[in-house]
Protein backbone atom coordinates (compact mmCIF):
# COMPACT_ATOMS: atom_id res chain seq x y z
CA UNK A 1 0.00 0.00 0.00
CA UNK A 2 1.25 3.63 -0.85
CA UNK A 3 1.00 6.61 1.43
CA UNK A 4 0.40 10.14 1.04
CA UNK A 5 1.80 12.98 2.65
CA UNK A 6 0.51 16.80 1.36
CA UNK A 7 1.64 19.94 3.11
CA UNK A 8 2.44 23.68 2.54
CA UNK A 9 5.27 26.36 3.64
CA UNK A 10 6.28 29.43 3.39
CA UNK A 11 9.59 29.70 2.16
CA UNK A 12 12.35 31.42 3.52
CA UNK A 13 13.10 34.90 2.60
CA UNK A 14 16.94 34.14 1.99
CA UNK A 15 16.05 31.82 -1.39
CA UNK A 16 16.67 33.91 -4.33
CA UNK A 17 14.25 32.84 -7.50
CA UNK A 18 17.42 30.96 -8.56
CA UNK A 19 17.77 29.13 -5.85
CA UNK A 20 13.93 27.95 -5.42
CA UNK A 21 14.09 26.67 -9.16
CA UNK A 22 17.12 24.55 -7.68
CA UNK A 23 14.84 22.93 -5.06
CA UNK A 24 12.28 22.37 -7.95
CA UNK A 25 14.38 20.66 -9.97
CA UNK A 26 16.01 18.34 -7.44
CA UNK A 27 13.06 17.63 -5.99
CA UNK A 28 11.75 16.24 -9.01
CA UNK A 29 15.04 14.48 -10.09
CA UNK A 30 15.01 12.91 -6.68
CA UNK A 31 11.91 11.87 -6.36
CA UNK A 32 11.75 10.18 -9.34
CA UNK A 33 14.52 7.94 -9.19
CA UNK A 34 13.03 7.05 -5.83
CA UNK A 35 9.74 6.11 -7.57
CA UNK A 36 7.63 8.72 -5.70
CA UNK A 37 5.04 10.46 -7.39
CA UNK A 38 3.23 13.89 -6.43
CA UNK A 39 3.22 17.67 -7.58
CA UNK A 40 5.48 20.40 -6.08
CA UNK A 41 4.49 23.90 -6.88
CA UNK A 42 6.07 27.09 -6.01
CA UNK A 43 3.95 30.60 -5.62
CA UNK A 44 4.16 33.81 -4.53
CA UNK A 45 6.81 32.75 -1.40
CA UNK A 46 4.68 29.45 -1.03
CA UNK A 47 5.20 25.99 -1.73
CA UNK A 48 2.45 23.38 -2.13
CA UNK A 49 3.04 19.48 -2.23
CA UNK A 50 1.37 15.91 -2.02
CA UNK A 51 3.43 12.93 -1.95
CA UNK A 52 2.79 9.41 -2.98
CA UNK A 53 5.13 6.83 -2.46
CA UNK A 54 6.53 3.91 -0.10
CA UNK A 55 5.68 5.15 3.47
CA UNK A 56 8.88 5.18 5.58
CA UNK A 57 10.42 6.59 2.42
CA UNK A 58 7.80 9.66 2.36
CA UNK A 59 7.75 9.40 6.52
CA UNK A 60 11.63 10.18 6.37
CA UNK A 61 11.66 12.45 3.39
CA UNK A 62 8.90 14.67 5.34
CA UNK A 63 10.77 14.61 8.52
CA UNK A 64 13.66 16.34 6.24
CA UNK A 65 11.34 18.32 4.99
CA UNK A 66 9.87 19.49 7.87
CA UNK A 67 13.22 20.22 9.76
CA UNK A 68 14.65 22.18 6.10
CA UNK A 69 15.07 25.67 6.94
CA UNK A 70 14.31 26.75 3.38
CA UNK A 71 10.72 26.04 4.76
CA UNK A 72 8.52 28.27 7.40
CA UNK A 73 4.75 27.54 8.82
CA UNK A 74 5.09 24.18 7.28
CA UNK A 75 1.21 22.80 7.43
CA UNK A 76 0.21 19.05 6.61
CA UNK A 77 -2.67 18.72 5.06
CA UNK A 78 -2.69 15.06 5.52
CA UNK A 79 -0.74 12.21 5.88
CA UNK A 80 -2.64 8.53 4.77
CA UNK A 81 -2.36 5.35 3.03
CA UNK A 82 -4.03 5.43 -0.11
CA UNK A 83 -5.14 2.45 -2.05
CA UNK A 84 -3.65 3.68 -5.35
CA UNK A 85 -1.22 6.06 -6.64
CA UNK A 86 -3.24 9.33 -7.58
CA UNK A 87 -0.10 10.56 -9.94
CA UNK A 88 1.35 9.22 -12.74
CA UNK A 89 4.58 11.14 -12.12
CA UNK A 90 6.09 13.71 -10.26
CA UNK A 91 5.98 16.87 -11.24
CA UNK A 92 7.28 20.94 -10.49
CA UNK A 93 6.80 23.96 -11.51
CA UNK A 94 7.71 27.71 -10.21
CA UNK A 95 3.72 29.54 -10.95
CA UNK A 96 4.36 33.20 -11.44
CA UNK A 97 2.72 35.99 -13.47
CA UNK A 98 5.85 35.65 -15.71
CA UNK A 99 7.48 33.56 -18.33
CA UNK A 100 9.04 30.74 -16.47
CA UNK A 101 5.15 29.61 -15.79
CA UNK A 102 3.51 27.45 -18.34
CA UNK A 103 -0.04 28.60 -18.21
CA UNK A 104 -1.36 25.43 -19.70
CA UNK A 105 0.23 23.69 -17.03
CA UNK A 106 -2.67 25.20 -14.48
CA UNK A 107 -5.04 22.41 -16.45
CA UNK A 108 -2.84 18.83 -15.72
CA UNK A 109 -2.76 20.16 -12.28
CA UNK A 110 -6.44 20.74 -11.77
CA UNK A 111 -6.97 16.85 -13.09
CA UNK A 112 -4.83 15.45 -10.64
CA UNK A 113 -6.63 16.93 -7.67
CA UNK A 114 -9.95 15.03 -9.53
CA UNK A 115 -8.23 11.94 -8.66
CA UNK A 116 -7.45 12.38 -5.26
CA UNK A 117 -9.99 11.56 -2.83
CA UNK A 118 -13.18 12.87 -2.67
CA UNK A 119 -12.43 14.23 0.83
CA UNK A 120 -9.56 15.96 0.45
CA UNK A 121 -10.42 17.11 -2.91
CA UNK A 122 -11.34 20.75 -1.80
CA UNK A 123 -8.99 21.34 0.50
CA UNK A 124 -6.76 21.19 -2.41
CA UNK A 125 -8.54 22.24 -5.27
CA UNK A 126 -8.23 25.52 -2.96
CA UNK A 127 -4.85 25.78 -2.18
CA UNK A 128 -4.44 25.46 -5.98
CA UNK A 129 -6.59 28.26 -6.88
CA UNK A 130 -4.64 30.39 -4.29
CA UNK A 131 -1.58 29.43 -6.16
CA UNK A 132 -2.72 30.23 -9.59
CA UNK A 133 -4.67 33.44 -8.58
CA UNK A 134 -4.78 36.34 -11.21
CA UNK A 135 -2.91 33.49 -13.78
CA UNK A 136 -4.20 33.17 -17.20
CA UNK A 137 -5.19 30.33 -18.42
CA UNK A 138 -4.01 30.04 -22.31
Amino acid sequence: MRYAISYVSSVSHTLSNDQIQEVLDYSRNWNIEHNITGILLYSEGNFFQVLEGDKDLLQSLFSRISMDERHRNLITLFRKEVSETKFNTYKSDFISLDSRFQGKNIALYFSQIEKLNPEIQSSVRYILNKFTEGIKLS
